[in-house]
């Protein structure tokens, strides 16, 4: 039987959300206005990084300088992400972050190998970013990485795919999983909408699960 673990990223494996770090430290405008209208569920993610790109600047190297000095991951993920090598499960990230520093965090822990799915960014002139989605879905186009078409693409060649998050970018793909591990709102949706999920805190209390599951404790 083959299995696919979906991981959200941010707040998921990375302990901040690097997204709203970023944006606070890198924001020439006023970014709250756009993350209230996005929260509210007035904007998707995609209409909000459009609007967020026009005040977004800064310079590569400053960027990727200030995402090392605030690359901190769950400690347990390493942990998890070996046992689930050892086991044959494969991993793989989903994030509606951005995937400049996805890859820069994934590269400071020794992780690069992990493949991930994020909206796309390009350092312009003037110390612009650029952003783009190739991951987002026409039909809905609120997310600017849909998890769910990503949980579907993937179904053909895996038996089962477990979805890990904690957010509102995640509800989708709770719904598509076949299992979920949630915390934080996606915790709540899941449990109010009737998805079945465990909750989890940190990533060893998902591998406990995996362990139980594998020795068919369930």
């Amino acid at each position: 039987m083959k299995t696919l673990i979906l991981c959200d990223f941010d707040g998921t494996i990375s302990i901040r959300d690097m997204g709203y770090v970023l944006v606070n430290q890198f924001t020439s405008g006023n970014w709250e206005t756009i993350d209230r209208d996005f929260r509210e569920g007035k904007i998707g993610s995609k209409e909000a990084y459009s609007q967020i790109e026009k005040i977004l600047t800064g310079e590569k190297a400053a960027v990727l300088h200030f995402v090392q000095e605030h690359s901190d991951i769950d400690p347990s993920f390493p942990i998890f992400y070996r046992y689930c090598r050892e086991k044959g499960l494969d991993i793989k990230i989903v994030s509606d972050g951005l995937d400049f520093y996805i890859r820069k965090i994934l590269e400071i822990h020794h992780l690069s190998e992990i493949p991930y799915y994020a909206n796309r960014t390009r350092f312009a002139e003037g110390e612009r970013m650029e952003i783009s989605f190739p991951h987002s879905e026409e039909e809905c186009g609120l997310c600017g990485t849909c998890k769910k078409k990503l949980i579907q693409i993937h179904r053909n060649e895996y038996d089962s795919i477990f979805f890990v998050g904690n957010g509102l970018s995640d509800r989708c793909a709770a719904k598509e999983a076949d299992f979920v591990f949630a915390k934080d709102s996606l915790y709540t949706y899941c449990t109010e909408q009737g998805i079945p999920c465990h909750f989890f805190k940190d990533f060893l209390e998902i591998l406990g699960d995996l362990q139980k599951q594998i020795r068919g404790d369930y």
